[in-house]
């Protein structure tokens, strides 16, 4: 079988040392999808190319890719964007590993998904560029990932009874959003929907800076969190997710 030479852009997902000197690394690639790349040498001390291959970092890269065989083995890379901004911040840092956890946890290998790309790429950018709106930033993420995998969450309308949603929880049965009269007690609890409403009619360019209360902001994202659990195994045990969680717990004490 024959190796194709391939070069596209893009974004690290996830790294773990391979012998002493190298790396595989799960990348989500704008042309291929997710791939799997062998980085030899990658590690040793006078190779920059490990500093290139951390997550949530956007590169460009080129790579020999056989059919045959599932880790492809990369020739060179170079730096697109490595978000130092981003890195300057803690809660930046977990916001930014959550994003590429999540576009690993919900992806395929080779599925090719321009649009996650680029959604993916362009929110790391802002938050970089904008870390005093990074909460407003990670549920805008979270929403327009929803949709770009087709589950398209409808946060104006109760799916059992059509009203208008001001308080909503995620159905159990059907993982759809229910309004406070349709809602049971074995059901999630209810939440203020008016910060994820305003989210998702807004365009990434023109996020407002948010005012709302560090509650309404975790609850926005557990509200998130149950959507994608009852439509993506595993969902929940995203570890950043959870770390994300902690930071917010923390600043309500």
């Amino acid at each position: 079988l024959f190796c194709v030479f391939i070069k596209t852009n893009a974004i690290v997902l996830n790294r773990i040392s391979y012998s002493e000197t190298s790396l595989i690394c799960r990348l989500f690639t704008q042309d291929e999808g997710k791939v799997t790349i062998l980085a030899k040498g990658a590690l040793r001390p006078k190779k920059p190319i490990g500093a290139l291959l951390e997550p949530t970092n956007h590169i460009q890269i080129e790579y020999y890719y056989k059919s045959s065989r599932d880790i492809q083995i990369l020739k060179q890379a170079n730096f697109i964007n490595d978000y130092s901004l981003i890195r300057n911040n803690y809660n930046s840092i977990i916001i930014s590993l959550l994003i590429v956890e999540m576009i690993d946890r919900v992806t395929q290998n080779n599925n090719i998904n321009s649009i996650i790309y680029r959604l993916g790429w362009r929110v790391l950018n802002q938050l970089n560029n904008q870390s005093d709106n990074k909460w407003s930033l990670l549920l805008f993420f979270m929403y327009q990932l929803s949709l770009r995998i087709g589950f398209m969450p409808n946060l104006t309308n109760c799916s059992i009874c059509n009203s208008s949603l001001k308080y909503a929880t995620v159905n159990k049965v059907n993982g759809e959003l229910i309004c406070h009269h349709c809602h049971t007690g074995n059901q999630n609890e209810i939440i203020n929907l008016s910060y994820l409403q305003q989210i998702s009619s807004s365009h990434l360019d023109s996020l407002f800076n948010s005012n709302s209360s560090t509650l309404d902001i975790l609850n926005s994202i557990i509200l998130m969190e149950n959507f994608f659990s009852f439509h993506i195994d595993n969902f929940y045990k995203i570890k950043s997710l959870v770390m994300v969680k902690s930071i917010l717990v923390n600043k309500l004490k």
